[in-house]
């Protein structure tokens, strides 16, 4: 498909010829546009027979044109980015929405196989590294992959931005998140790091999770020269070379966070992640290389929701078929992408994992329950000590991320003579805002916990295996 279909009729045509491409693996897809969806954006007020839906950043529409104009290529013409500002205000992060009903099963994106970024099948995560970095600095504009690479690297473009992934935060940033967490170094000048809380971390080991956040440095990684197939010429340490050192480090976090072992999927990787009832969108397997990849809708999706794929509950054997719904967990996240999930989040306090979900019958409230087990009095006095320290440090606490938030301000004003591109290294309010978030997602799945500390276990051991089971005797059967 190309940019060039000018009649919104054609949809119907458009999914009925993909249906025929889409891999085995799409279990659930219908493969047709419905009615409905064709309806609606017929008399959408925003668009006209003649026209598709516009994006509202040139970037945005640049990896729109670019995803049609490859072969089999699709982007659903009623996919929008909107700000996820509060009231609809046009602030906050972007996120794709959906401005029509689209029923379950129907074609969301194909991204063409040749537009994934890879290792040229050595399953080398630091080859696609290198690759990355060849094709935006040496190809440039010339490189197939360019409307990605500029999302990524370009901050002009809007993509991404410096000091997501907490390995990448400030000094100050990191001390705060070692002391919430209570790992080591994390109260060196702090007045209550006593005898007492030393014989504590003794008695109740130091430290919630993550205990170590730190992503290896890209040279640690892959040594102090690399190189994939292409180019010839290593990627070399430069050290008087700061900014070019800063790109390669980037280059590497972004494979961390975006990537399919050592395919990175452009587009596709979009998608915000949640998981529970608000998911919406999977996505066929990105290992099969004779196959372009198809994210569809999992659900009937309404108008107006943002499209929502999951980093963890996929069924399909990107995900282990639904292995690592309950071991890869709301810390990991935070760890891997830099953010605390939305709820449903899934815990591991100590030797237990808990799920913490928003109640649908009740506005404003949490369920709880326990994954796999339940506590024993040794389990509840670790919860008891790991709350109260965190009660204990809340004020201090609160106070220290406050004023960290204020150094964006001061950053700025002491930067207001450099060049555009020395700005803004550090997502200083974003670190403020994910501190305070992880801080408050602690003592809130610490005091559930203790509230339900009797409750009987919500899912056992054997009933996840059945369902992994499950799920791997459904992909045979389709293949």
């Amino acid at each position: 498909m190309t940019i060039t279909m000018t009649m919104i009729g054609n949809i119907l045509i458009v999914a009925l010829i993909l249906a025929s491409t889409l891999p085995l693996t799409c279990t659930t897809c219908t493969l047709l546009v419905s009615a409905t969806t064709e309806r609606e954006f017929d008399n959408d007020s925003d668009n006209s027979m003649n026209n598709i839906i516009k994006q509202p950043e040139e970037y945005q529409q640049r990896l729109v044109d670019w995803i049609r104009a490859g072969k089999n290529g699709f982007f659903h013409p009623s996919v929008k980015w909107k700000r996820l500002g509060p009231d609809g205000s046009n602030s906050g992060p972007y996120a794709m929405h959906t401005l029509v009903d689209i029923k379950k099963g129907t074609p969301l994106l194909v991204v063409p196989r040749e537009y994934v970024i890879d290792s040229y099948q050595t399953y080398d995560a630091c080859t696609t590294v290198a690759r990355m970095l060849d094709e935006y600095e040496n190809k440039q504009d010339d490189s197939l992959f360019a409307p990605y690479l500029s999302y990524l690297f370009d901050k002009k473009e809007g993509g991404t931005s410096n000091g997501l992934l907490p390995t990448s935060w400030t000094t100050t940033g990191k001390k705060i998140l070692d002391h919430i967490l209570d790992i080591d170094n994390s109260n060196d000048n702090d007045d209550d790091d006593d005898d007492d809380s030393d014989r504590d971390h003794d008695r109740y080991g130091r430290g919630l999770e993550p205990r170590n956040y730190e992503q290896p440095n890209v040279f640690e990684q892959c040594g102090p020269h690399f190189r994939g197939p292409l180019p010839e010429e290593p990627i070399l340490q430069d050290k008087n070379d700061p900014k070019r050192l800063q790109r390669v480090q980037d280059a590497f976090l972004f494979h961390v966070s975006r990537s399919w072992t050592d395919k990175m999927v452009p587009v596709l990787d979009m998608y915000n992640h949640r998981n529970g009832h608000w998911l919406n969108v999977e996505s066929t397997t990105a290992h099969d290389l004779s196959k372009d990849i198809t994210a569809f809708a999992s659900r009937d999706i309404q108008a107006g929701e943002q499209l929502q794929n999951s980093y963890s509950e996929c069924m399909d054997e990107d995900c282990e078929y639904g292995e690592i719904k309950y071991t890869y967990l709301t810390q990991h996240i935070f760890k891997d992408y830099g953010f605390v999930e939305l709820y449903p989040r899934r815990w591991r306090l100590g030797g237990l994992i808990c799920e913490v979900d928003e109640d649908p019958m009740n506005s404003g409230e949490k369920t709880f329950k326990w994954i796999f087990d339940t506590p024993n009095k040794k389990n509840i006095e670790w919860l008891t000590h790991k709350l109260n320290r965190l009660q204990e440090i809340e004020s201090k606490v609160r106070t220290k991320i406050d004023k960290h938030r204020r150094q964006k301000d001061m950053k700025s004003r002491n930067n207001d003579n450099d060049d555009d591109d020395d700005k803004m290294t550090f997502n200083i309010e974003h670190e403020a805002d994910t501190l305070l978030e992880l801080f408050e997602g602690y003592v809130e799945v610490l005091q559930l916990a203790l509230e339900h500390q009797n409750d009987s276990v919500g899912l056992t051991y054997a009933d996840h295996k059945k369902r992994v089971q499950q799920a791997r005797d459904s992909m045979e059967v389709e293949l």
